[in-house]
C-alpha cells in the first residue's frame, strides 16, 4: 500500500522540480522554485511600514492598489509573483516608489538605503 502512495508522490515532486526555467536579470537560467518569492520577516516589515498603506485591497488609493495589491500577491500564481517582483525591483531601483508627490505630505514614507537594499535583494531573487 505504501508503494502505491509513494509513486504518485514522487511523480508530483518530479513535476515540481522540472517546471521549466526562467532567466534572471543576470542572464542565468534558474528553476521557478529557486526564485519563489518567499517573503522574509525583514521584507515584510518594510512592506508593512512603507508600502502596504497604498497597496492593499482596502486602500483608498485606487491607482496604488491597481498597480500592486499585496493582499492578492501571495495568492497569485508563481509566474505572476515573479513578474510583480521584477516590477517592484524596477520601481524601487529607479526611485519611483514611493512617489515624490506622496513624500511631499508624508516624508516618513521615504525608503531608507537599508529599505531599498532589502526590497531589491528580495525582489531580484538574490539570496543573502
Amino acid at each position: 500500500m505504501k508503494k502505491l502512495f509513494l509513486l504518485p508522490a514522487l511523480a508530483l515532486l518530479g513535476l515540481l522540480f522540472f517546471q521549466g526555467t526562467t532567466k534572471t536579470s543576470n542572464g542565468y537560467e534558474v528553476s521557478p522554485l529557486e526564485i519563489m518569492p518567499d517573503m522574509p520577516a525583514n521584507v515584510k516589515a518594510v512592506v508593512d511600514q512603507k508600502c502596504y498603506g497604498c497597496h492593499n485591497a482596502e486602500s483608498k488609493n485606487d491607482k496604488g492598489k491597481a498597480k500592486l495589491d499585496w493582499d492578492a500577491f501571495e495568492a497569485s500564481k508563481k509566474s505572476k509573483q515573479v513578474a510583480v517582483m521584477k516590477k517592484i525591483n524596477e520601481v524601487v531601483v529607479n526611485g519611483d516608489m514611493p512617489p515624490k508627490k506622496y513624500l511631499e505630505n508624508r516624508p516618513e514614507g521615504k525608503l531608507s538605503e537599508a529599505d531599498i537594499a532589502t526590497l531589491t535583494s528580495w525582489s531580484s531573487g538574490k539570496k543573502k
